[in-house]
């Protein structure tokens, strides 16, 4: 009853370890510690190495015996169930649950508890271990060689004791022959030295025994010792090229891993550079477009000054004929007088001549060039005004997106936004419009002086702005 007991009490109780399991290649990752950390750097519990998994991706931690939670840590997210863990949150995990690091599908487990596998946990390997061999080989045979002495020292004493004990008979002996009074206390004496002489004699008899049987039994053990040792020695022999295999192995892979992400950064580079040349192409086109719509536009313009400039001249010359012809119909029409020769004829003063066709001519002039100068200033309205300001452009300047804007405005917009102000695409190059600055300069010379006067100030105005900013700067620095 008692040893049913005992073994009863041996058994030691089941203990469940968490386990992922990869879904495509049932490979397993043994969760072995309360907090068990995977990712791509080397520090890590569970190594995985891909780009699309982060130097530290997450953590599994034992919050109570078969509670288990999870916690990101990555730059690409961790899913629970299809549902994003968010950066540094914790999450609970049951039995069941799909995990997947990283968008890759490539990295998803189910997470579940199995029973724990006896197994004797695998030694870190070194190269020194074989040192640590040999050192056990030597202490052992100096334990050996010192059992071996201080045996050899006790039979060399009783040796001496023996010789002494023979000597002294030897002596009791030649007295005897020489004494005869006191001949029955020499008999006592040398039958005492003859039985201490047996007593050495089987002593010594018995330590050689010992001695022969201790000599066996050292080198049995050393026999032993040195068969054990070397299957310890093969052992370990073994374990270390496995470890080396193991190194060399994951090596060739980290190298294989790094040659192919070069590969992968190097193709993403080249293709990022080439979508960046090819944007610059575009915006070149673009602004090339640009200018010979406005080319086109400025053509037609100078065209509608001719235009109207002729249909003046038309219009002039049509008035002109009027004009005569109305002063034949009024002399035609006229009623002349007969004056009687006793009338006089009164004398009258010309006071001043008004000439009306050339104030008529003027008139159409002044009409046409409002006219015209309206639907100028229409269009510089429309197409040549800043959206930042809302004033014609100074210095404009025309970004990746080919909008326009103000030099002095783009800037100050760029200092606080790195996006365009209308489309918000993001800033990427400005290119200055010379073709709309001469356009805008030549307009403002047929503009009022009002107007004219207005953009003179501005553009003062902005370039005390911009020579105050760098002294600003430097005094910040100071």
């Amino acid at each position: 009853m008692m040893e049913n007991s005992k073994r009863a009490g041996d058994e030691e109780p089941k203990v469940l370890e968490p386990v992922l399991i990869k879904i495509d290649t049932n490979e397993c990752i043994h969760i072995n510690k309360n907090e068990f950390k995977i990712g791509r750097a080397r520090d890590n519990d569970e190594i995985i190495v891909d780009i699309a998994i982060s130097r530290r991706h997450c953590v599994f931690k034992c919050e109570d015996e078969d509670k288990w939670t999870i916690k990101d840590l990555s730059s690409t997210s961790t899913f629970v169930n299809n549902v994003v863990v968010g950066s540094g949150e914790v999450q609970n995990i049951c039995p069941g649950d799909i995990i997947q690091f990283s968008p890759n599908e490539a990295f998803k487990y189910i997470f579940t508890l199995t029973e724990r596998e006896r197994y004797i946990k695998k030694p870190r390997i070194d190269e020194k271990i074989l040192d640590t061999v040999l050192v056990k080989q030597r202490t052992f045979a100096e334990s050996q060689d010192c059992q071996r002495k201080k045996f050899k020292d006790k039979l060399e004493i009783k040796q001496k004791e023996l010789v002494e004990l023979k000597q002294q008979h030897e002596n009791l002996l030649l007295q005897q022959t020489v004494a005869k009074d006191d001949k029955e206390n020499l008999l006592k004496q040398i039958s005492i030295l003859e039985d201490k002489i047996k007593t050495c004699n089987s002593q010594e008899e018995h330590l050689n025994k010992m001695y022969a049987q201790l000599l066996e039994e050292l080198e049995n053990e050393r026999q032993k010792f040195e068969v054990t040792l070397n299957e310890e020695k093969q052992k370990w022999q073994e374990a270390l090229d496995l470890s080396k295999q193991e190194k060399e192995t994951l090596e060739v892979k980290m190298k294989n891993q790094m040659e192919k992400w070069r590969e992968e950064q190097q193709a993403e580079w080249r293709n990022m550079m080439e979508n960046k040349v090819k944007e610059e192409k575009d915006i070149q086109a673009q602004l090339l477009n640009e200018k010979n719509m406005l080319q086109e536009k400025l053509k037609e313009t100078e065209k509608a000054l001719k235009e109207q400039e002729a249909k003046a001249e038309t219009s002039q010359v049509i008035f002109n004929a009027s004009t005569s012809n109305e002063t034949i119909a009024s002399t035609s029409d006229c009623i002349f007088l007969n004056l009687n020769d006793g009338y006089e004829v009164p004398q009258y003063e010309i006071i001043d001549t008004i000439d009306l066709t050339e104030l008529s001519q003027n008139i159409l002039e002044t009409n046409v060039k409002e006219s015209v100068l309206g639907k100028v200033s229409d269009i510089m309205d429309e197409q040549l005004t800043c959206a930042i300001c809302s004033e014609l452009f100074v210095k404009a300047t025309t970004l990746n997106c080919a909008h326009t804007f103000c030099h002095h405005c783009i800037k100050s917009w760029n200092r606080k936004r790195k996006d365009c102000p209308v489309c918000r695409k993001p800033v990427i190059s400005m290119i200055r419009s010379l073709v709309l600055d001469n356009f805008i300069d030549r307009m403002i010379d047929n503009l009022p002086p009002e107007l004219k006067n207005r953009r003179q100030e501005i553009i003062q105005e902005r370039e005390v702005s911009e020579m105050k900013k760098p002294s600003k700067t430097v005094l910040k620095r100071c």
